[in-house]
């Protein structure tokens, strides 16, 4: 079960518009702020926050998430829980318990069986959503993740679920694509496919950068990490290419507000 906080409403309307003032000056005053189009994302990130006020939109995304993994025909390898919609309000979600415990709660020198099976099992899960059916779990942190009694893993937490569309998914297929081979062209013509591309590009500039980027963290013994993306935000900064909101906004974390 999940409950919402009462007088909530009111603590996101005031932290909303500090986020709404702080992206317009960002945008009005810095090149940066221009670039990643900081307003549009504040707005998307509001928006998606507002949903997650309403737990019956919630019970509906649990819904909607485990109709996609049927489709793509998934066998439950992640457990994704079941609402009982006729117990669902905007203020309460009730739904099938999972017993298990959140990883973000187990030591990392407990056993806990094929650590690296269960992480295969959790990336090849979100990218199933991701790319193939487009409607995705967006906020799966450790405390969201549980390891179930079974060993299996469950899902929790679906105030915040991602929509992608197809020509998007596409682009975003052919963009994993170029950095699995190593391909700077194809990594800068997917990447014009998935930004809003401003009128002036300096299109051999940026991909010289991806280029640069690809050589620093794409090949044999490099393991991707919190840097690789840091560095990629960094380079569409610096050529004022704005990630759309349903790909940036996607995750707004809003757990410190809404429910337990």
């Amino acid at each position: 079960m999940k409950v919402r906080r009462p007088g909530i409403d009111t603590v996101v309307a005031w932290d909303l518009d500090i986020v709404d003032r702080l992206a317009t000056r960002l945008e009005r005053s810095t090149r940066w702020g221009r670039g990643v189009g900081a307003v549009d994302l504040s707005h998307g990130f509001g928006e998606a926050l507002r949903e997650e006020l309403d737990l019956r939109i919630e019970a509906q995304n649990m819904t909607a998430v485990r109709a996609a993994a049927a489709a793509r025909g998934d066998n439950g390898s992640v457990r994704i829980p079941k609402p009982h919609p006729a117990l669902c309000t905007a203020n309460v979600v009730v739904m099938e318990r999972l017993d298990g415990r959140a990883l973000g709660t187990i030591p990392p020198n407990k056993e806990v069986g094929d650590r690296q099976k269960l992480a295969r099992t959790l990336l090849d899960t979100l990218m199933g959503e991701v790319m193939i059916e487009g409607i995705f779990h967006a906020d799966p942190h450790p405390g969201n993740v549980l390891l179930l009694a079974n060993g299996q893993l469950g899902l929790l937490d679906f105030g915040s679920v991602g929509r992608i569309d197809a020509g998007l998914r596409a682009a975003l297929a052919r963009l994993l694509l170029a950095v699995d081979q190593g391909d700077p062209a194809a990594l800068h013509d997917a990447l014009l496919e998935i930004v809003e591309r401003p009128e002036q590009l300096e299109a051999p500039a940026l991909e010289r950068a991806l280029g640069q980027f690809m050589a620093r963290n794409v090949g044999p013994g490099i393991i991707p990490d919190a840097r690789m993306f840091t560095g990629l935000l960094r380079i569409l900064a610096e050529h004022e290419l704005s990630v759309p909101p349903e790909i940036a906004g996607a995750s707004p974390g809003s757990s410190r507000y809404a429910c337990s």
